[in-house]
């Protein structure tokens, strides 16, 4: 399935972009997540938030992606891939406490 992203809103916030992307796509898990998520779950990708901050010289960019399941898909390669593959750029989740039911706090 095509992973399309559709632009619906961008803002400029002090020295932040924000792009807000709606989507429909399933992500199948690899199952190699340190939290048991099994391997072949099906998630239903509905949002991404790219928000790109610039310090100086230095750029920083988070993600977060609103999705159908638990916490627990914490660093599956399968759901890091897929989401990288759809924004064009690699990501990785944040912290394990920074990810939520349904909300994974990913960056670049």
């Amino acid at each position: 399935m095509s992973k399309q992203l559709t632009l619906v809103n961008t803002e400029q916030e002090d020295n932040a972009v924000i792009k807000r992307y709606d989507c429909d796509f399933v992500v199948e898990t690899a199952g190699d997540g340190i939290w048991g998520c099994e391997a072949g779950r099906k998630i239903n990708v509905t949002g991404i938030t790219v928000i790109e901050e610039t310090f100086d010289d230095y750029k920083y960019t988070l993600v977060n992606v609103e999705h159908n399941t638990t916490w627990e898909i914490y660093t599956d390669t399968g759901f890091e891939s897929a989401i990288s593959e759809a924004l064009g750029f690699k990501v990785s989740f944040t912290e394990q406490g920074m990810q939520e039911d349904e909300y994974a706090s990913m960056e670049a």
